[in-house]
């Protein structure tokens, strides 16, 4: 409601008008004590231009609802009120505007908290203050922060024209600007890239400022200010916008073409000479305006030592194509990961071609790697790598930065069609990421050209290729996976010995036909949808085993009123099943033997994509395809690749979007409430018991890699108390904090109900099931009981953005008599029915059949009180050419991809939207971003980009407290409390400060171990092990054997804790608790991004761990008894180098195979008793 105001001082000002009426506003009378004081806004109206007055006298008050405005106009309203409101002497006269407000003003001021008005006055006043001061700059410097404590300059620029550093109004970002004539460049550095700054009187007298960065500042450039003005005058005095919409900020890869050689190595180091000991004293006041900077007094000696000299580069770039390829690398990694300055790499040269002579260049390039991770591997001493599975390749990766590159590797990652072709040459193939300097997703400025940047830089690595190492690599492919983290595929050229010449073109070509397909004739006229079927030979997959081609049978898909109810799944024999479990089971070294196996898969066959799921009515080794798993023609491909086969259920999870829905229709506050407290109460309780601990872990997927859980378990039941353990409580702690942090932030909320599961889709080919019927059944791994989903069921699949994306169906239980079921109950995975007029997947988000899982669940209180229609879009346009596509235009593709990829953006207004709206998830903009929603889905197929501009805006300025970055915090005037479910839950939690790292064991926890030691060695002492000869020769030659590879073991740890950080620092290296637990605390302000580091984090981890367990039990040959001897001298051997980096880790990993090897043995011993 918008009341009138007139007869205000012209002396009045807005923030005088504001306190006085909060005054009455904010009073008992309107604002109860419990409440949240009232919000509302006051505006007052210009006066005539040129009277000299601060406004008219009159303005208006908005108030957040009409009944407020009434009450206020009955007290305080008309020519004589019965109160009164008194601004400097005046008292303002109140009366009903006889205009309607603005549209969605009254919303706005209804949604958002009421902001303290001294608050925003000493927002204001800090702006001003950091607005009105710079500092003058007499010269920049880049360089080197050695090891003895010494900078050295290597890139200088004295500034000749006037160069200024300021400070951003948010007081969060400075900026350097050195005008030039012709453009100005600018240095821009966030504060949280910032390790240290220092502000002193430094050598000669000179006033120093000095940043060390952790990761290297952003280069811009602009236009100066004169030429600016000019712009601005030709827009003319209607033009709405600013010079950088005519004329936006260049993002640059260096400061100038000086700085650009030695760009990628002396960006981390910045020295600022001022002009005055004024500009110190400024600096540091600045400093306290912006939160977040404290200048120490530190000053670094200045030695100009010529590290990065062209001379000294010239000598390097001349060695490097000198180098055998995997050396080469390595090197480079040393470098571009700035572990080694280039002249001091140098004086290396000669060691390392001398290891090279003695020992090869796989040893060697082995050495440099570990060397990298400050191991310690001795020269006389070959190391041991764990034993990789077939199902792995190890991995060379380039991650390109603005300014540079950053080398990693070799890893181990799963494999694919293309590097099961080329088992000799995985180290010609690099996977290469885009990313910006603190190793984020690329996020502009609307003021900066961004895409002119990413076509520079992105489009120029993929166009004309990368030099490492002195080797040239071209842009190959991408899985549909990597390209959302914008990753790609390079390779080298190289010989094979069955192949010939081996290139980027040659491998395309012989993947399969992509063009006069019939069923897709299309297909080569679109980049991005060529781009997608490629990316099918480089998905992560297991090969199984081959078919004959006769085996191969085709089959109809069941479809009806355009709707394909069988969608991307097909079917395969029970003995196929059985003979691809075998053969995924024998790529194992070891394993626990299991009789049961997987009745759906995900595969790639030929050139088809899709499930694959049993029909009890096929014999043989027989499969059975549908024309909508065929994407592209490779006959010659019978390998059956596994990308995923099914044996487990998962979890089910609430998150924020299905949280929003479920409550727009109708699930009550208080059911996610209550189970997010028994998540809460089940995290805090956790650190208190062993069974408590390894539940945590097993329901939020921790420790896995490590197999925490089952030792844990083990644990408990040998009844040994490790709760004091420093290291176990270090890593409950990073666990707690995991589980906090994804209800907080995500609402990742488990329900541990029994009926609640998230299960793979296939169809019911015998078309058993009627229209909204359902068939589930769960099988979990521990356990042989079989359950049956019955009765109602809320079915969903994420994402969900739209009212009719979660449905409610009939799950119809135990298998019927005489059903297929009855013959084949499919566990973990969903059944759906071909009948009725539209297929129940495509209804749930536009899903199918190829892969996608569903969550279902028959929890009564989570059943949605009224269901929506579900949405029902055309496919987007495909975006063509009119020539057949390259891999040319692919590459046009990927950078249009990284420019326009913005279903981050789509996804998240639509959740905010859904909360500052009074309409929910039924706002007529929510409704258009489900739509957009799924243009951007289909849009790495379709080529075709959902425009920026299409995207609906906010609806205030303003956003919920849950959408504050964690880097952040949410008390910023910019995030208002939202009411919402998902604010009331983030709000509800407050994440524990988590101390510092533990020092290493102190006398209690020798104490500890003593005892741990003594109650296993009973256990051992039981099965005769404590009386083994250690002078056997047999035995001792076993314990050297292990003790190598536990030095290997710590040396891999090492190298992906300095790997997978989320910082570019130099001495950035997670904490062996966080590679354990399988998480990383620091915080991240793309949540997304952590989330794929620790995806990473765990697939290495998990990879080094199996290959340890196989190394540690022996080969085939090995006896279980043998295996136990092995695993108990290993743990030996992590108690006594407890104090080392690794020990404590694989302490847990030795733990583990000593369990399993006592189970085993005592499983034998029944066995044999039986018999």
């Amino acid at each position: 409601m918008d009341i009138f105001m007139k007869s205000i001082s012209w002396s009045a000002t807005v923030a005088q008008v504001e306190r006085e009426i909060a005054l009455v506003l904010h009073a008992p009378d309107f604002t109860p004590s419990s409440s949240i004081p009232l919000n509302f806004k006051v505006v007052l109206f210009p006066g005539q231009r040129g009277s000299g007055r601060l406004h008219s006298g009159r303005g208006k008050l908005t108030l957040p609802m009409e009944s407020v405005g009434t009450r206020f106009l009955s007290d305080y309203g008309g020519a004589e009120p019965h109160r009164t409101i008194v601004v400097l002497n005046r008292r303002i006269q109140f009366e009903k505007s006889r205009k309607e407000p603005r549209a969605g003003e009254v919303e706005e001021i209804r949604r958002m908290p009421y902001r303290d008005l001294r608050a925003r006055e000493e927002q204001a006043r800090r702006t001003d203050e950091l607005q009105s001061n710079s500092v003058s700059v007499r010269s920049l410097q880049f360089g080197w922060e050695c090891r003895d404590g010494v900078f050295s300059p290597e890139w200088e620029r004295v500034c000749s024209y006037p160069c200024h550093l300021t400070f951003s109004e948010e007081g969060r970002e400075l900026r350097i600007k050195q005008l030039n004539p012709l453009e100005t460049l600018i240095i821009a550095v966030r504060f949280s890239q910032i390790d240290w700054v220092s502000a002193v009187m430094g050598q000669s007298n000179e006033p120093v400022l000095f940043f060390s960065m952790m990761s290297p500042p952003l280069f811009e450039s602009e236009l100066p200010p004169i030429l600016a003005q000019g712009v601005l005058a030709m827009q003319g005095p209607r033009f709405r916008g600013t010079i950088y919409d005519v004329s936006p900020r260049k993002r640059l890869t260096a400061f100038d073409n000086h700085h650009s050689p030695i760009a990628p190595y002396v960006s981390l180091a910045l020295r600022v000479v001022c002009q005055s000991r004024q500009d110190l004293v400024t600096f540091r006041h600045l400093c306290k305006h912006a939160h977040g900077l404290t200048p120490t007094n530190f000053d670094y000696p200045v030695e100009h030592r010529q590290l990065f000299a062209t001379p000294v580069l010239e000598m390097y770039n001349r060695w490097l194509p000198t180098l055998d390829w995997p050396v080469a690398f390595q090197v480079e990694a040393l470098t571009y990961n700035l572990t080694l300055d280039v002249k001091e790499m140098l004086t290396l040269r000669a060691p390392i071609e001398e290891l090279v002579r003695d020992h090869g260049s796989l040893y060697a390039s082995e050495f440099l790697r570990h060397f990298r991770s400050e191991a310690r591997i001795l020269y006389d001493s070959e190391p041991i790598p764990p034993t990789v599975s077939d199902a792995l390749f190890d991995c060379l990766r380039v991650t390109v930065t603005p300014t540079g590159f950053h080398l990693d590797g070799p890893f181990p990652e799963q494999s694919n069609r293309v590097m099961r072709k080329h088992p000799d040459n995985h180290d010609s193939f690099l996977r290469v990421n885009f990313v910006d300097e603190t190793l984020l997703q690329f996020r502009f400025d609307r003021e900066v050209d961004g895409p002119g940047f990413i076509k520079d830089r992105v489009g120029g690595a993929l166009h004309n290729g990368l030099h490492i190492g002195g080797r040239f690599f071209q842009f190959l492919a991408y899985s549909q996976s990597a390209l959302k983290e914008h990753a790609v595929w390079f390779v080298k050229e190289f010989e094979d010995s069955h192949l010939g010449c081996v290139n980027a073109t040659t491998i395309i070509r012989d993947l399969g036909r992509f063009d006069n397909l019939a069923f897709d004739q299309k297909l080569i006229y679109c980049p991005a949808r060529y781009g997608a079927r490629v990316s099918q030979a480089f998905t992560a997959t297991d090969a199984s085993i081959s078919v004959e081609a006769e085996e191969v049978l085709m089959d109809n898909d069941v479809e009806r009123n355009g709707s394909c109810f069988t969608d991307g799944v097909g079917t395969l024999s029970l003995q196929l099943a059985r003979e691809i479990t075998k053969e995924l089971r024998a790529k194992r070294r070891r394993g626990r033997s299991r009789r049961d196996h997987p009745r759906a898969f995900q595969v790639r066959f030929m050139g088809s994509k899709g499930m694959l799921s049993v029909d009890h009515t096929l014999s043989g080794n027989a499969i059975s395809l549908r024309p909508s798993m065929i994407k592209f023609d490779a006959p010659s491909s019978l390998t059956i690749e596994i990308a995923r086969a099914f044996d487990r259920p998962g979890k089910y999870y609430l998150n924020r979007p299905l949280i929003m829905l479920l409550e727009g229709l109708g699930v009550p506050y208080s059911v996610f409430q209550d189970l997010q407290d028994v998540a809460v109460r089940e995290a805090q309780e956790s650190a208190q018991s062993l069974d408590r601990a390894a539940k945590l872990m097993e329901v939020h997927g921790l420790g896995t890699s490590f197999r925490l859980p089952s030792v844990l378990h083990g644990l408990h039941k040998c009844q040994l108390d490790i709760l004091d353990d420093d290291f176990y409580q270090q890593s409950m702690e990073f666990a707690i904090n995991h589980v906090l942090r994804e209800l907080k932030h995500r609402a990742r909320i488990p329900v541990n109900e029994a009926q609640s599961w998230t299960l793979v889709g296939v169809a019911d080919t015998h078309g058993f099931l009627q229209e909204g019927e359902i068939f589930a059944c769960v099988k979990c791994l521990e356990s042989s009981q079989l359950i049956f989903l019955e009765g109602d069921a809320l079915i969903s699949r994420s994402p969900t953005i739209h009212p009719g994306d979660v449905q409610v169906v009939r799950a119809i239980g135990r298998p019927p008599p005489g059903s297929p079921f009855e013959k084949e109950s499919l566990p973990n995975c969903v059944v759906f029915s071909i009948h009725g007029t539209r297929s129940l997947p495509s209804m749930l988000g536009g899903g199918d059949l190829d892969g996608d899982v569903y969550n279902v669940t028959t929890f009564p209180s989570l059943l949605a009180k009224a269901t929506y229609e579900a949405a029902s879009y055309d496919p987007a346009p495909k975006k063509l050419l009119d020539r057949h596509s390259t891999m040319e235009d692919v590459a046009d593709f990927v950078v249009d991809y990284i420019n326009s990829d913005v279903l981050g953006i789509v996804a998240t207004n639509w959740l905010i939207i859904a909360d500052q709206s009074e309409n929910g998830i039924f706002d007529e903009d929510c409704l258009k971003l489900a739509a957009l929603h799924s243009d951007a889905v289909d849009y790495p197929k379709s080529g075709q980009p959902v425009p920026l501009r299409n995207i609906p805006k906010l609806k205030f300025k303003e956003r919920p407290d849950w959408n504050a970055p964690e880097t952040l915090g949410s008390s910023s005037l910019q995030y208002y409390q939202s009411q919402r479910a998902i604010g009331k839950l983030f709000r509800a939690i407050d994440l524990p400060a988590l101390p510092e790292a533990r020092r290493a064991a102190n006398l209690q926890r020798r104490r500890l171990r003593e005892e741990h030691e003594e109650s296993l060695d009973e256990l051992m002492e039981e099965l005769s092990l404590a009386g083994e000869d250690e002078d056997d020769p047999v035995f001792m030659a076993v314990e050297n054997h292990l003790s190598q590879l536990f030095d290997q073991y710590a040396s891999q740890l090492q190298s992906i804790c300095i790997t997978h950080t989320l910082s570019r620092s130099r001495s950035a290296m997670l904490t062996e608790a966080e590679a354990v637990v399988g998480t990383i605390v620091a915080n991240c302000s793309q949540a997304r991004k952590r989330r794929d580091v620790m995806s990473q984090l765990r697939e290495q981890t998990a990879a080094l761990v199996s290959g340890i367990r196989d190394e540690i039990s022996g080969d085939d040959d090995t006896t279980l008894y043998e295996q136990l001897e092995r695993a108990w001298l290993a743990w030996r051997i992590a108690i006594a180098g407890q104090e080392r980096f690794g020990a404590k880790s694989f302490w847990w990993i030795t733990l583990g195979l000593v369990f399993d090897a006592v189970k085993d043995l005592e499983e034998e011993d029944r066995r044999s008793t039986i018999r």
